[in-house]
């Protein structure tokens, strides 16, 4: 299981890497808005954890002989999730820390525009100030990396519980003849 786990999950991390790069190269040529960059994001975060689905079928039906219970298949999609979990972690961290330092001020001025229409003076001070504390907390590389394994962690766990419903299997018993 470990060979399987290590594969899909590298898979995963190496497309991760991928989808990372072409995004961030889409979003810098087409200046797309943030929300739309947003979208964009959960989606190179999401389609790189289509190999926890190619992982979980290729262990059933080579590994296990064609069946598999709902909690083995957790198991094994839980384990792939960890590859490209901790590689989305390293990325994001080094990207917004030292690509673009400016990540989370850019998103903020956005936000704080967007705020400044919608809220009265009163409430769009403390809104302020709460955006501003996000951005600090964000700059830094621990809270980063955590914020990132728990986001790409959760999302990645539902995957894998979705797949394993999916793909459970249960082993197909063939009846015993008697040779009399």
């Amino acid at each position: 299981m470990k060979k399987i786990v290590w594969k899909y999950g590298g898979y995963a991390a190496l497309f991760e890497l991928i989808t990372f790069i072409l995004t961030w190269l889409l979003i810098d040529i087409t200046h797309v808005d943030h929300k739309v960059q947003g979208f964009i994001g959960y989606v190179t975060i999401l389609s790189p954890l289509l190999f926890v689905y190619f992982g979980i079928r290729y262990f059933r039906d080579r590994v296990n002989d064609g069946s598999i219970s709902f909690l083995k298949a957790l198991q094994v999609g839980l384990l792939i999730v960890i590859v490209p979990t901790v590689s989305f972690a390293i990325i994001e961290t080094v990207y917004v820390l030292y690509i673009d330092p400016h990540f989370y001020e850019n998103i903020a001025k956005y936000d704080i525009e967007q705020y400044r229409k919608a809220l009265p003076p009163a409430a769009f001070a403390a809104k302020v100030k709460q955006i501003n504390a996000e951005v600090a907390m964000n700059n830094n590389i621990v809270y980063n990396f955590c914020g990132m394994i728990l986001t790409v962690g959760a999302l990645g766990t539902i995957v894998a519980l979705i797949c394993s419903v999916i793909l459970r299997r249960k082993p197909q018993y063939q009846p015993l003849t008697q040779n009399l």
